[in-house]
């Protein structure tokens, strides 16, 4: 997050250009800042707290570029309909789906493929919570769409068709659900 808040400091003159439009400074921000924010992150296993570090730098950027201060009381949700810009939750979790998809397509002898389902044979449990892992946030991520990792499995089998068919249909369905948790 270091990088991308310097890349971010070194555009201060962008995000106070009044001549710029905010299309031409949202088009920068995604392609400087939250590229190099997000560098990676389909492989990361994500955390509550690190995820909400992410959505407040993502908030507070998303701020400075529309000149907005806390005092306007003016919420997340307005800011980023403003911008057009959706949570990096979201972004990432698309992003981490299109990843598995992408591993999902592989042969089974292939070691990405087989580190997925790999258990090692000696695992002894240690005491305390388990640690975070990326197969869990995956697992987490099909939850929230209402998928086992099974039912993933077989849609990739009924979705493939040479593109990321995967995704599109998880996100849809996430769409679907959103409308009812309202």
């Amino acid at each position: 997050m270091g990088k991308a808040n310097g890349v971010f400091g070194r555009l201060t003159n962008i995000w106070t250009d009044n001549g710029l439009s905010l299309h031409i400074k949202i088009s920068l921000y995604e392609a400087l800042v939250l590229s190099t924010l997000l560098y990676g992150a389909e492989t990361w296993s994500m955390s509550v707290s690190n995820t909400k570090k992410l959505e407040a730098a993502h908030h507070r950027w998303q701020r400075k570029i529309l000149k907005i201060i806390l005092k306007d009381m003016i919420t997340n949700k307005t800011v980023r309909e403003t911008t057009g810009q959706d949570t990096l939750k979201s972004v990432i979790r698309e992003r981490r789906l299109r990843c598995r998809t992408y591993v999902f397509r592989m042969d089974s002898n292939r070691i990405a493929q087989q580190a997925m389902d790999w258990i090692p044979s000696d695992f002894k449990k240690k005491r305390g919570r388990f640690r975070v892992s990326w197969t869990s946030t995956v697992k987490k991520d099909l939850d929230l769409l209402g998928l086992t990792w099974e039912e993933a499995l077989d849609l990739k089998k009924d979705a493939w068709i040479g593109e990321t068919v995967l995704p599109d249909v998880l996100l849809q369905r996430e769409e679907g659900l959103s409308k009812f948790s309202k």
